[in-house]
């Protein structure tokens, strides 16, 4: 809270979010951020918590500040959500999803309103209530007539406590049935597998951790809270596997990702570890530096408020790394994952015929093969690969293996992040980077490097198989 305090805008009654210190522009990164509608609630939420002196009066400005931000036009697809930012312009005629509007601010900030009105109803007055009560029925309308799908997890979680609420609270069974049907069908795709199809995501498993004890805590029946707590418990436990405590970090492959190290940016399933674990242990950037994806970090105040249930036996594998093992899942029919994880490096692949089908402003979060090591320094190294193909990709002890489901020739990028990294560390089939030499089998084509910083990129394609051998160095130069 104290470092959200900083970044508040007492004339606009919202907080700003800090620009990414990994902006390559250094103009970027001198310009303050942008005030933000969706975090400000967050930060609301903390106010009401914290209650020092003027607080409440800040949170309740918030609260009115944020109302005024949201779309009511019912004849339009966005219909309900909210603006994202002051400066953001009015939707045009024929308004494209993402690029103009964020159909998703309705259940984020709606779910919160919620939760609001629950907790701090002696708090806030009475009209005020009836204002968020009218905005949770304008976002139940814009997110009914939406009606999003259950594979995509995160929202969908959200959407079903959102038109649960608002289905009881205005009286529209439709709205109810709606929900009730979502949320089992919701469970029923977890169940197969024990995982979600929206899998393996540093960010998005810490909005489901969220959802789920919306679920778990608020429920309207004994249903919904033994649905959520049940996900909540077996999506920890999974968690739990893929965790490298020492590393502080998922082990890959990703399939919603923002960053590779979350001692760097924030994860907010980091948050929720960070409510488990020692601080010191906990995987978080030091916020007293810029740090990237800043504006999760106000999402803190939801987790410390609804708490998470946790299995006592997932908790030591947050605390410590119990040893070398491999793990694989199957996500949904043609799509499985693997990964590896050993005291120094780890590895994680995902093989996605669908890859071709994500829609675009997903693709650039993909990382279908993920690798992160510690050099000798102590620092952690990592590697990831992008690629617009569908891939079929495996890992084993040391090595990560691709091809094309397509047998078709391939382009691939591979990002490198390391310490001192330079383009002389790279040869065609060698490269010898800080605390790890990786052995290249490829085609015999052209390949690219690009260098900024800490980060290097390659870029090349290839017919057939490409194998990637890991051998760890001790040397960092």
């Amino acid at each position: 809270m104290q470092w959200a305090d900083q970044n508040w805008n007492n004339e606009l009654s919202l907080v700003r979010i800090p620009v990414d210190p990994d902006k390559q522009s250094v103009t970027a990164r001198n310009q303050n951020g942008e005030e933000d509608v969706r975090n400000s609630i967050w930060y609301a939420t903390g106010l009401l918590m914290r209650q020092n002196p003027g607080d409440v009066e800040r949170s309740l400005k918030i609260i009115e500040t944020v109302l005024k931000y949201q779309f009511d036009d019912p004849e339009k697809v966005f219909h309900g959500t909210f603006y994202r930012k002051p400066s953001e312009s009015y939707p045009p005629e024929d308004p494209i999803q993402w690029d103009h509007y964020d159909p998703n601010w309705r259940e984020f900030i709606c779910t919160v309103f919620i939760v609001l009105i629950i907790e701090f109803q002696e708090l806030i007055p009475k009209k005020l209530i009836e204002n968020m009560n009218h905005s949770i029925l304008l976002a139940a309308q814009g997110s009914y007539a939406r009606k999003v799908s259950p594979e995509y997890t995160n929202i969908s979680l959200m959407s079903t406590f959102l038109l649960d609420f608002a289905g009881r609270k205005f009286k529209n069974n439709e709205w109810k049935q709606y929900a009730l049907n979502l949320g089992r069908e919701i469970h029923r795709l977890f169940e197969r597998n024990k995982t979600f199809n929206e899998f393996n995501s540093p960010t998005y498993y810490g909005v489901d951790f969220y959802a789920l004890a919306l679920w778990r805590k608020y429920g309207s029946t004994t249903e919904y809270q033994n649905l959520g707590q049940s996900m909540e418990l077996d999506l920890w436990r999974d968690v739990a596997q893929f965790y490298h405590a020492e590393m502080r970090n998922l082990c890959g492959p990703y399939d919603r990702s923002y960053g590779m190290d979350m001692q760097n940016y924030i994860a907010s399933v980091g948050l929720w570890i960070s409510t488990i674990v020692p601080i010191d242990l906990a995987p978080l950037p030091n916020v007293n530096e810029p740090f990237n994806h800043s504006g999760d970090y106000y999402f803190l105040p939801m987790v410390a408020l609804l708490g998470t249930n946790i299995p006592n036996e997932t908790i030591t594998h947050l605390k410590a790394f119990h040893g070398e093992k491999i793990l694989s899942r199957t996500i949904e029919p043609k799509r499985t994952a693997s990964s590896w994880l050993s005291e120094n490096l780890m590895l994680g692949t995902e093989s996605n015929s669908l890859s071709t089908e994500r829609p675009k402003h997903l693709s650039n979060q993909f990382h279908p093969a993920t690798a992160h090591w510690f050099t000798s320094g102590g620092n952690l190294a990592w590697l990831r690969c992008k690629s617009n193909d569908s891939l079929i990709i495996q890992c084993s002890p040391n090595k990560i293996s691709l091809s094309n489901s397509n047998n078709q020739p391939c382009e691939y990028i591979f990002e490198i992040n390391a310490p001192n990294i330079n383009p002389s560390m790279v040869d065609p089939y060698v490269w010898r980077f800080p605390g790890m030499t990786i052995l290249l089998k490829r085609t015999n084509t052209p390949f690219f490097l690009n260098h900024f910083e800490n980060l290097l990129t390659i870029q090349f394609s290839a017919d057939g198989l490409v194998e990637l051998t890991f051998e760890p160095s001790d040397e960092d130069n």
